[in-house]
């Protein structure tokens, strides 16, 4: 029987991103992950020619993992297509995906020089899907935001929120002992609520948000972010093709 090659990528790249968090991108070797995989190395190189093309394929399939839990997360909650179901998605979603919340907050601890690397993926692929200020006015537009809002300062607000969350929950983050049991901090429930109630309060207008209309805006949002992961796919795959790159990124057929 012949060798699963989809099955061998799939445990190659599951294996690289639990070592990409526990140990990070500095200590991260080809050598660590086949020895995890228990393959030659060389069998790992002709997968994956280079550390970093390994790394981003790896980050690229955590995107669309990603894209597809928010997107599935909003269409079944009964407030989708509100500002607060949009936060409550975003917190929820990244929770249960401790490397993609890694990417979110560009974590230095597990991408390290990677983040310095001319041309690395995040400079082709940001954390949202566009500026916050332009999403509130859409949806605004919408009538799923109240008109009387200052757009510039709620937007400064939200962008600041969702990280420093993300920071202090990150699920692959130590803890101090004496700050693990602290009774007055709120849970991650607590929180997301709370956003979301925040969001509903400040932003909804008095008459109710337009919810269908909310959905449609974010299915197409959902839809400009694959859009965005396609691109820097497309320019991955143009700069290994121009260096002569045999990697994953430089076949248009080759699955990540």
């Amino acid at each position: 029987m012949g060798v699963d090659e989809k099955e061998r990528e799939r445990t190659i790249l599951d294996v690289t991103a639990d070592l990409l968090l526990r140990h990070g991108y500095n200590k991260l070797t080809m050598s660590d992950v086949a020895d995890a995989v228990g393959l030659n190395r060389k069998l790992v190189y002709l997968l994956f020619p280079s550390k970093d093309a390994l790394v981003e394929a790896v980050l690229l399939r955590e995107m669309n993992i990603y894209l597809k839990m928010w997107n599935h997360y909003l269409d079944s909650d009964p407030l989708g297509g509100s500002v607060g179901s949009v936060y409550r998605s975003l917190l929820v979603v990244l929770k249960q995906l401790p490397l993609m919340t890694a990417m979110y907050i560009r974590d230095e601890q597990t991408f390290g020089k990677y983040l310095s690397r001319p041309g690395n993926i995040f400079a082709y692929w940001p954390p949202d899907p566009g500026p916050t200020r332009d999403f509130l006015q859409v949806m605004q537009a919408a009538g799923v935001v109240r008109q009387d809002i200052n757009t510039r300062a709620i937007a400064f607000i939200l962008d600041a929120l969702a990280p420093s969350i993300l920071v202090a929950l990150s699920s692959h983050k130590r803890v101090a002992p004496d700050d693990s049991n602290r009774q007055d901090r709120p849970s991650f429930a607590e929180l997301v609520e709370t956003v979301a109630e925040f969001c509903e309060l400040l932003l909804a207008p008095q008459a109710g948000a337009n919810l269908e209309a909310g959905k449609a805006l974010m299915r197409r949002q959902a839809e400009e972010m694959q859009a965005q992961l396609t691109a820097a796919l497309n320019k991955r795959r143009e700069k290994a093709h121009d260096e002569g790159d045999a990697s994953p990124f430089a076949d248009p057929g080759k699955t990540l």
